[in-house]
């Protein structure tokens, strides 16, 4: 079928559309293949995402993969922050990016299908509006998955603002992952082969639920015959807003998530449920990472009493239908102590252990800062009943150069004393370095200061407190003198 190409280039240049690319058409350019077809669909959802969008846009109108092989399709959602001029105004001066307005959907699912709807490349690739990509991402991308012929590519992500990720699923490249693995990682950021999106009918969900980008990845997932991970780059960066308008933390309804949770679980237990033990696992993995983290200490405590029973009953629900008896053979004994009181309906256990955490869980803060001629003292409080740690150390910011020193019990309870020689800081410490406390190999945390504690200079080290509330030290003066 022979497509008139120029009639297209022109519905997809109308910043008014406002529905999907209609289907007919959208098959025949997909059919037509050929040179016009890019390597890659860049999929974005946009609802008021300023003043990040732009720092996204910029991320991808610098990418070093030439412009005719990929294309950014950004779906703007009803936006009411200006961002919709935004858009236009790059895709004025950017040939491969296309954008489509349309009224607002409530949740990011419609954006994405109906950014699907009208991706021409081989792969299509979903970004967040308020992230951006490192400039060679989608060059190394595209090169790896046709090298190794990949359905599905996971590119490591690193965070930012604030944004914590899975830095040890993101440590080393691996050109063929199970799905045990892939399960580890839910998030919509991958590349996928369009055919198999196209070919399973996979979509998102475009009703206000949770997880429905979870969802769609585990389809995807179970379809695929290849995924891998790539992190030899930072590919994508991935944000937590300071104005705290991530869905991801928002208010959440406890049969809402749960029963999108039920439907993962239905989705690996059909491509699985052959092997009995192997499905057990695998959920028991996807109930770990997903439902126990609503119990850790602080976040069980927020809730109301309410919410607190409503969760513990509908993850029961969820460990009888999909776990069953012998929770043991699939838990490790730390997590199993909260499944069993979660199938137990022990809501006041769970309070029990919660409360528990929390105390262990409290940090040391910095009591007073002292110096003598040649060494720094710092005293620390601990709270009672937590883990005292047993180092304190500072970390040169650029060079990760340290000096540590053994922390000792204080002339007052909970209190403990660390001590390090001026001429050591400045010796490791070129310019800036951050104050941790390590628990263990894996446990550091930065310790803070009290705000009544006063910053000392002395020798030329000035310890302080930072404007986020941590120790750290300068050594500039020292170094010039």
């Amino acid at each position: 079928m022979r497509v008139n190409m120029a009639f297209f280039k022109n519905l997809k240049r109308d910043k008014n559309v406002v529905s999907p690319v209609p289907e007919k058409l959208q098959s025949a350019v997909a059919d037509s293949k050929g040179d016009l077809a890019p390597l890659v669909s860049v999929i974005i959802p946009v609802y008021n995402s300023m003043p990040y969008l732009t720092e996204l846009l910029n991320s991808l109108e610098t990418q070093d993969l030439a412009a005719d092989r990929f294309e950014v399709i950004a779906v703007n959602d009803g936006s009411t922050d200006y961002g919709n001029e935004i858009l236009d105004t790059y895709a004025k001066r950017n040939s491969n990016f296309t954008i489509i307005h349309q009224a607002n959907s409530g949740w990011p699912g419609k954006p994405r299908n109906v950014g699907m709807d009208a991706a021409r490349g081989k792969y299509v690739f979903f970004c967040d509006a308020d992230d951006r990509l490192g400039t060679e991402a989608l060059r190394r991308m595209t090169s790896y998955a046709a090298k190794h012929d990949l359905d599905i590519l996971i590119p490591r992500m690193v965070g930012i603002g604030g944004r914590r990720v899975q830095a040890g699923f993101f440590s080393k490249t691996r050109p063929e992952i199970s799905l045990e693995l892939a399960l580890e990682s839910l998030s919509p950021q991958k590349m996928i082969r369009r055919e198999l999106m196209e070919k399973h009918n996979i979509r998102f969900r475009e009703d206000k639920v949770r997880l429905e980008d979870g969802m769609a990845m585990v389809q995807a997932y179970v379809a695929a015959e290849r995924i891998s991970i790539l992190a030899d780059y930072d590919y994508y960066e991935i944000r937590l807003r300071s104005d705290g308008q991530n869905i991801s933390v928002g208010l959440i309804d406890p049969a809402g998530y749960v029963g999108s949770l039920r439907h993962i679980a239905q989705t690996v237990s059909a491509h699985t449920g052959k092997d009995a033990e192997y499905t057990r696992r695998l959920l028991a993995g996807l109930f770990s990472r997903k439902a126990l983290s609503f119990y850790e200490g602080r976040r069980f405590m927020r809730y109301e009493p309410e919410a607190r029973q409503a969760w513990v009953e509908h993850h029961g629900e969820f460990l009888n239908e999909f776990i069953g008896t012998e929770p043991q053979s699939v838990f490790n004994p730390t997590r199993l102590i909260k499944v069993e009181l979660i199938i137990n309906g022990d809501v006041a256990g769970l309070e029990r252990l919660a409360s528990a955490e929390i105390e262990a869980a409290a940090n040391p803060v910095v009591q007073s800062i002292s110096a003598t001629n040649s060494t720094l003292e710092l005293v620390i409080a601990s709270p009672a009943g937590a883990v005292v740690p047993s180092v304190l150390y500072f970390e040169d910011r650029k060079s990760a150069e340290f000096v540590e020193a053994e922390l000792v019990a204080g002339n007052d309870p909970h209190t403990y004393v660390a001590t390090f020689a001026l001429s050591d800081l400045i010796d490791k410490i070129a310019r800036l370095g951050n104050a941790r406390v390590r628990y263990s190999v894996k446990d550091l945390r930065r310790i803070g200061v009290s705000e009544h504690t006063a910053e000392v200079v002395h020798g030329g080290v000035r310890a302080y407190r930072t404007a986020y509330g941590y120790l750290s030290v300068d050594t500039r003066k020292a170094r010039r003198d």
